[in-house]
């Protein structure tokens, strides 16, 4: 048996390598535990920017696989129905499998040929390897997906999760070093950061905009702390720093507290960052000991805020922000603070206002778009198939009722503080 697991040719300007490390080469890793006697090949032509041939090839050869699994966010769910569709051509009897955002988000647009199965809740990895397994043996796959038999398409039981400790560690050689770096430069970012899951799911379940709860549920679960320090030991080239993948980092702080003293005693001086929320880092004596054991980075969500005091989504505290920046600026951490712009309720002013708080307290800003998923749920296939998905990703989607023109959205995207910087109405209003 052979299994291609691909992400399909679909280059967006927001190439996030993280997702491709802790998420798609990690996934293709447990597939190959589950089946160490066949071949997994991994094709990550989404990130590569490969052509569709160098997964079609897999398919046109005496070595045809049978089973292609397509990850799928939903600005590439055009280009997985052509990938599929093309493959269908060459090879009938492929069983075609997708998973990842967009079959959360629209997965009506997957309920038809050319496909056989889409995954819809559970870890991806575990349902696909368990409903691979169940088709193998000639049985229906029993949960977390959808699947068609007999020209009808069947719901499976609620997907199960699977234990920490199976979760893969990043494919290295799923991604080129040399198109990581390439990508990198292109995005403005300095340093090569190799990403792992640390923990999946996230009790917070902020509003409508976050996709983490609907993909991995809403309870914490992580690795153990020693299995973490454990793979931490090595960084491999040509990366510089981890990324710690995990919606909360510090949630669970008994957890935090035994990563700190074995990452001490293994190897403090080897670099992370974290994605977290912000409100740990008010908490001094946790960032200063964070620092001693090699974080040099914390990104977190600020999303807006208001200068009239109105009530905003999220609500955020001005003097928690401030203990934040400060202990960050005392302990050498640097920071990432997530702007959404084009949430509901949100205003022109309400972004400038935002922007210039954080550059006052010596925090970077993050900006993107803010993209509401949850309308595409609501098209017909028709309309999806008409809509430009492609520019439904978080440093393309513009909403022009927050008052920004298109160019203005583009310049703060790609270089925020420039834009702030030379904006005369910033510092007139400002002022």
């Amino acid at each position: 048996m052979k299994i291609v697991w691909a992400s399909p040719p679909n280059l967006v300007y927001d190439q996030t390598p993280h997702y491709f490390q802790a998420l798609f080469s990690a996934g293709a890793v447990y597939l190959r535990s589950r089946f160490p006697d066949h071949e997994v090949v991994t094709e990550a032509a989404g990130f590569h920017g490969s052509f569709q041939r160098v997964i079609l090839r897999h398919f046109a050869c005496h070595s045809t696989a049978e089973y292609l699994v397509v990850w799928a966010r939903p600005w590439e769910a055009h280009a997985a129905r052509d990938l599929a569709s093309q493959v269908k051509q060459l090879s009938p009897s492929t069983k075609v499998l997708v998973w990842g955002e967009a079959c959360s988000y629209f997965p009506h647009y997957f309920e038809r040929q050319p496909f056989d199965l889409y995954a819809v809740n559970g870890d991806p990895e575990l349902v696909i390897a368990d409903a691979i397994e169940a088709m193998e043996r000639g049985e229906q796959p029993v949960h977390g997906v959808v699947f068609s038999q007999d020209g009808k398409w069947h719901y499976t039981e609620k997907g199960e999760v699977l234990a920490p400790e199976f979760w893969g560690f990043p494919d290295l050689e799923a991604i080129d070093p040399s198109v990581y770096q390439y990508w990198r430069m292109q995005r403005g970012q300095k340093v090569d950061d190799l990403s792992f899951a640390v923990s999946r799911g996230c009790p917070i379940n902020c509003a409508r905009w976050c996709p983490t709860p609907r993909k991995e549920g809403t309870v914490d679960r992580r690795r153990s702390a020693r299995d973490t320090v454990e793979y931490m030991k090595r960084l491999p080239e040509p990366y510089t720093m981890f990324q710690m993948h995990s919606p909360l980092f510090c949630m669970d702080r008994e957890w935090v507290r035994e990563f700190i003293s074995l990452k001490a005693q293994a190897c403090p001086e080897t670099p992370f960052k974290v994605v977290d929320l912000m409100n740990p880092y008010a908490d001094e004596r946790l960032v200063a000991e964070l620092s001693e054991v090699g974080m040099k980075n914390v990104g977190f969500g600020v999303e807006t805020l208001s200068a009239k005091g109105r009530h905003m989504i999220p609500k955020m505290e001005p003097s928690l922000l401030e203990k934040v920046a400060a202990n960050l600026q005392k302990y050498g951490v640097s920071s990432k603070a997530y702007v959404q712009m084009g949430l509901p309720g949100q205003k022109r002013e309400d972004i400038l206002y935002t922007f210039k708080v954080l550059m006052d307290l010596g925090l970077k800003p993050r900006p993107t778009g803010s993209t509401p998923f949850w309308k595409l749920a609501k098209m017909t296939v028709e309309e999806l198939d008409q809509t430009d998905l492609t520019k439904w990703d978080r440093k393309t989607y513009y909403e022009p009722r927050i008052g920004l023109s298109y160019r203005e959205f583009m310049a703060i995207v790609h270089d925020p503080v420039g834009f702030l910087a030379n904006s005369e109405e910033l510092l007139q209003w400002a002022a």
